[in-house]
């Protein structure tokens, strides 16, 4: 690192490589769908990978408790804060988490309990705290839509119970997940938590996620189900291998149909993603001076091997920052790194390091030395 302070960086290196992966599916597969009226995939950049009619306006079911969340924590009321719990009427079947009359939850249990279980109580009393009455937080929840630009999105209730003029479709949704777990790490931590525990009427509940997923897929993330008299949709995400992908389905005729759908969407989705070797540890692809010895030389290689998840047919750009060609180092100092990305998506990145063995001959010819892997 002496070296390193003692010397100017070099100009940032640019390059661009086009990657054409081997094992990633054809882009032209579609996943297997088998009830969602509407389904959708979508990358961390928003970029859209399938639609099925992801325009379409239906309901969206308890999903609607991420924006009820979201308008909540926007509202700046201390998390902690106990909620004089208000009992309303719901339609038979209605999921109740069974808050009673005097019961004071706190606004962080009321959330939880609205995400994880999608109690619609807890979502209601929510409601009721941050804007005075369902008819206000509406019009709140409205505001984050249009700061959004949800443009088929529009909300009645904090709940997601059907109600007319209370809809949003599958594209919005995605739109409104990914944001949602990108800026808000209360949700995001929320929507993965497979149970709370809550005291209503006098005693401890247990209430287990409704999000099934969270046990059987590998890399999932969460965030929420939804099941009103038009069907039952879920909202998801999963990461693999620094993907993140984005899925919801709207409308299936079953619970379980839901999940196999979402679990197809992802799946395909991940798919589309090749792994492809960056950097491999301990490979020579530079040769430097050694500050404490003239004929010594410093073998310079990358400190571990790297693989990239590489969306098929697209660009992979490299961004490398270097000490000059006529720097000296020390044995084991850092010699630079570099990072791969896709887009504004992160593939990889290596740290390059001086050996902590120099050799007196130059054993390698240093313009010889490949600075990427070829593969």
């Amino acid at each position: 690192m002496h070296a390193m302070r003692r010397c100017l960086l070099a100009a940032l290196l640019i390059t661009s490589i086009v990657c054409a992966p081997r094992l990633a599916q054809a882009v032209d597969s579609e996943p297997v769908i088998d009830e969602g009226a509407a389904a959708v995939v979508m990358d961390a950049g928003g970029e859209v990978l399938f639609d099925r009619n992801g325009e379409q306006e239906l309901p969206p079911a308890s999903i609607t408790k991420v924006m009820t969340a979201m308008v909540a924590l926007d509202s700046g009321i201390p998390l902690d804060e106990p909620i004089a719990f208000v009992v309303v009427e719901y339609p038979e079947g209605a999921q109740l988490a069974g808050y009673k009359d005097g019961d004071t939850p706190t606004l962080r249990e009321l959330l939880i309990v609205s995400l994880v279980y999608s109690g619609n109580d807890a979502a209601m009393n929510v409601a009721y705290a941050v804007g005075g009455s369902k008819e206000g937080f509406a019009d709140l929840m409205n505001r984050k839509v249009e700061e959004l630009g949800l443009s088929h999105t529009h909300f009645m209730n904090p709940h997601g119970l059907e109600e007319e003029g209370h809809y949003s479709n599958a594209r919005d949704l995605c739109t409104m997940g990914r944001y949602a777990l990108e800026h808000y790490p209360f949700i995001r931590d929320a929507v993965r938590m497979q149970g709370v525990d809550i005291v209503a009427d006098g005693k401890t509940i247990g209430l287990e996620s409704t999000d099934e997923l969270l046990k059987t897929y590998d890399g999932m993330l969460g965030i929420k189900t939804g099941n009103t008299e038009s069907g039952a949709s879920f909202l998801g995400a999963a990461r693999r291998d620094l993907v993140t992908l984005y899925s919801c389905v709207l409308c299936c005729e079953t619970r379980e149909g839901r999940f196999k759908d979402s679990a197809s969407l992802l799946d395909w989705g991940f798919g589309l993603y090749a792994e492809r070797p960056l950097a491999r540890a301990e490979r020579p692809m530079r040769v430097a001076q050694w500050q404490d010895g003239f004929w010594l030389r410093c073998p310079v290689s990358a400190q571990r091997s790297v693989n990239g998840s590489v969306f098929q047919g697209g660009e992979v750009t490299y961004q490398t920052v270097m000490l000059r060609p006529n720097a000296l180092v020390s044995a084991g100092s850092t010699y630079g790194t570099t990072v791969w990305s896709q887009g504004d998506r992160h593939v990889g990145s290596v740290e390059y390091r001086a050996t902590d063995d120099p050799v007196r001959s130059p054993a390698w010819n240093p313009f010889l030395l490949p600075l990427f892997d070829d593969a």
